[in-house]
């Protein structure tokens, strides 16, 4: 049976140039909207992982755009390794830049820093969001950018309960996931918390945080965050979204560990009831043993007392026959208490286990089955769904694994009842010719069943793909890759 792990060309002159132009190109069509360079402006906070020529990268920081074009401003916090293959956090590194967008929302950022220059691609969801891929043929990522509210960098806008979700590597480079939850008070002092971590897949669980501390210390909402346990102190630099949100990059030398992602509150009160009704969730990772990519999604509905009254899951994982529409049986069933929870999937084909983190937000997962490292995020479904429940303009991000990595950006029209798309995709494939490749087709066609789970079928340049997708509402639906030749995970949100 196997198991699960995250997921985790053209001349910069010539992609820069691209993306500048007004008109699709040859063969290349033209995009349609009303997005210009002033629908981002002010300071956002961002994070974006992936992988470089030299292993795992992570990077956290701020921006300030000024509508026009320019980033006047910035600082980010960087984990990557050097190219002894040895981690080397940057922190504090201030930089500046350009960016340009075009009328379908797209677009292109230089980010300019003594610590080198990082070209991105985005896909603007609205004037608060963007997602967002690293852009380059020697590095590839995928992440988000978030517009701040300067109102909560203190101490004691975040106070409270805050569960995180972190992926990447440990000092040897082995594949590392954690969740946990930190509580904080006015002082920013961590009077309390619990982390759950997959290390290669070897599971520690519900370990008590003894001590730490959340310190908020300049104009841009950067802090940084100390997570003390009994297996050491873990830091990161934490970038303020608002008083729910943080992102986090890891920047401590000792462990030698690269962990990125990111933190959002929790509800002061958690009990079973905390987790009710239907949800779309999706979980990545590797499988440890084999040292193989996966991917998981599907639907479940949850009685609020404890047991998961229906579902369905697929689960992917590279080299293998995906396992399509596995039912979830009624005997499936979990437990809340303090700030974690257990849940329990209980399938014809396996038995999947993970500790869960309910935010305000949505609920953080970690599996928690040895030998797998992997971590995901669940939803509240608001139904009805049907076709037209995926309908209108929509900015798309994946993450897939094929031999390489693949990351992606892209604007899609939906026409909802007829269940086609269309639209334009930006594709990048670490280190292979031919890419980044910007501003290509992209067509296909979904379906959406009665419980928010169906088809959603892509064909671009990376080929035809065969999706399963889990709809969330009407602005956001999940997706994983269901076709045994790639894994992927990623999601779409309305424009």
């Amino acid at each position: 049976m196997p198991a699960r792990k995250y997921l985790l060309s053209f001349s910069l002159l010539g992609l820069l140039s691209i993306f500048a132009g007004c008109g699709g190109g040859a063969g290349r069509p033209t995009p349609q909207g009303g997005f210009t360079a002033s629908s981002v402006s002010g300071s956002y906070a961002f994070v974006f992982s992936g992988n470089d020529v030299n292993g795992l990268f992570g990077i956290a920081g701020s921006l300030q755009a000024d509508g026009a074009g320019h980033i006047t401003s910035g600082l980010m916090d960087i984990n990557q390794n050097n190219s002894n293959g040895t981690p080397q956090p940057i922190t504090n590194q201030p930089f500046t830049g350009t960016y340009t967008v075009q009328a379908d929302g797209r677009g292109v950022a230089t980010l300019s820093s003594t610590a080198g220059t990082f070209h991105l691609a985005f896909v603007i969801i609205n004037a608060q969001r963007a997602l967002v891929t690293r852009f380059e043929q020697v590095a590839s990522g995928s992440g988000a950018m978030d517009l701040q509210t300067s109102s909560a960098f203190s101490n004691a806008a975040l106070a409270g309960s805050f569960a995180f979700n972190l992926s990447g590597v440990d000092g040897v480079g082995a594949p590392f996931a954690s969740a946990g939850s930190v509580t904080t008070d006015s002082t920013g002092a961590v009077t309390s918390g619990v982390v759950d971590s997959a290390d290669n897949g070897s599971i520690s669980q519900n370990v008590p945080v003894t001590s730490g501390a959340l310190a908020v210390g300049s104009s841009n909402g950067r802090a940084t965050l100390d997570i003390t346990t009994a297996g050491g102190t873990v830091s990161f630099a934490a970038y303020i979204v608002d008083a729910n949100h943080l992102k986090l990059v890891e920047t401590d030398t000792t462990t030698g560990a690269q962990l990125s992602g990111e933190a959002f509150r929790q509800p002061a009160t958690l009990s079973n009831a905390s987790f009710s009704g239907p949800f779309a969730f999706t979980v990545a990772g590797v499988d440890s043993g084999q040292g193989l990519p996966f991917s998981a999604g599907g639907v479940l509905t949850a009685d609020g007392a404890g047991t998961i009254t229906s579902g369905t899951e697929d689960l992917s994982e590279l080299n293998f026959n995906p396992l399509i529409g596995m039912a979830i049986s009624n005997t499936s069933t979990y437990s809340i208490s303090g700030v974690r929870g257990t849940l329990s999937l209980q399938t014809s084909n396996a038995t999947f286990n993970f500790a869960i983190y309910p935010t305000i937000s949505g609920v953080q997962v970690i599996e928690t089955d040895a030998g797998v490292v992997g971590t995901g995020s669940a939803f509240g479904q608001t139904g009805p769904f049907t076709n037209n429940s995926i309908s209108g303009a929509y900015g798309m991000n994946f993450t897939a694994v094929i031999g390489t990595e693949v990351d992606t950006t892209a604007s899609l029209t939906a026409d909802g009842t007829a269940g086609t798309l269309k639209g334009i995709i930006d594709i990048n494939e670490l280190n292979t010719p031919g890419f980044p490749a910007p501003g290509t087709s992209l067509s296909g066609n979904y379906s959406v069943n009665a419980d928010g789970r169906g088809s959603f079928n892509l064909t671009t340049g990376l080929g035809t793909q065969t999706m399963a997708v889990y709809v969330v509402n009407n602005s956001r639906a999940l997706f994983i890759e269901v076709d045994g030749g790639v894994v992927s995970v990623g999601a779409i949100e309305h424009q």
